[in-house]
């Protein structure tokens, strides 16, 4: 039998009317012969037109625009939240070391060679790749950028807080050192156990609430305390959240409490 198959479909030409076209194949089956014709039709379309395309793609640049902002503030207030955490665990860690090993001598808030003794312990606790001491230029483990004013934000006075000249801590009476993580650290003034940290260093946004940090020794009441005596743990400086700008956020909101605990 012959099996004689015919394709014949449109092809060539105006649409939906082109000459045929045929492709023949014959296979020697048995004794008889059997024909199959089918038909396909070029004109048959799958697809999208280019205004769908155009309608769909303008509906994902919407999606897009209203989400992605916030989707990627949430990723780095994510990371800001564990940096902070970090740094205030391992200042914790200086602490309690240094209260075991009772190496802590402060008797009051004033006290600058006490001072000393607590910036360097904590130092010694950090592989340190860049050190600025007191009272060279901290340029190269500060850079400038958001402040913490006792004042006004806006007085560009350096006694409100940390100069807005050149960024440093406390009108430049201060020592910082940058860690092998990258992060600075400095400390308020060289009179005083404030301790200041910007956990990503020198990138951006360097404010207070979401890159940098203040913290000072506590009792067990969250008091800062001003005696080695009262020594009980570490604390960030300003202990709540603040949702509108103050002198400790200029760029609200600022976790300082929520952060830490949750």
């Amino acid at each position: 039998m012959k099996t004689k198959t015919i394709l014949e479909f449109q092809g060539g030409g105006a649409s939906c009317n082109p000459a045929p076209v045929r492709v023949s194949n014959i296979l020697h089956l048995e004794n008889s012969e059997r024909t199959s014709i089918l038909h396909m039709h070029s004109c048959q379309k799958y697809g999208f037109t280019l205004a769908e395309v155009l309608i769909t793609l303008g509906i994902i640049g919407i999606v897009k625009a209203m989400t992605l902002p916030s989707l990627v503030g949430h990723w780095k207030d994510k990371q800001f939240k564990t940096a902070y955490k970090k740094a205030y665990s391992d200042l914790s860690q200086v602490l309690q070391e240094g209260i075991v090993n009772q190496q802590f001598v402060r008797t009051a808030k004033g006290d600058t060679p006490a001072t000393t003794i607590e910036y360097e312990l904590m130092k010694s606790k950090f592989k340190v790749i860049s050190d600025c001491p007191y009272p060279e230029d901290i340029s190269k483990c500060w850079k400038k950028g958001d402040t913490v004013c006792g004042g006004s934000c806006t007085s560009g006075n350096p006694s409100d807080g940390i100069d807005l000249d050149n960024g440093s801590p406390k009108s430049g009476n201060t020592s910082c050192f940058v860690d092998a993580s990258g992060r600075n650290w400095c400390l308020f003034s060289y009179q005083e156990n404030l301790f200041i940290v910007d956990t990503n260093g020198f990138s951006q946004p360097n404010r207070f609430g979401k890159d940098r940090w203040m913290f000072t020794f506590a009792d067990l009441n969250n008091k800062r305390a001003d005696n080695y005596m009262n020594y009980k743990k570490i604390i960030p400086f300003y202990q709540e959240d603040i949702l509108e700008q103050t002198s400790f956020c200029k760029h609200p909101p600022c976790y300082y409490e929520s952060w830490l605990l949750k």
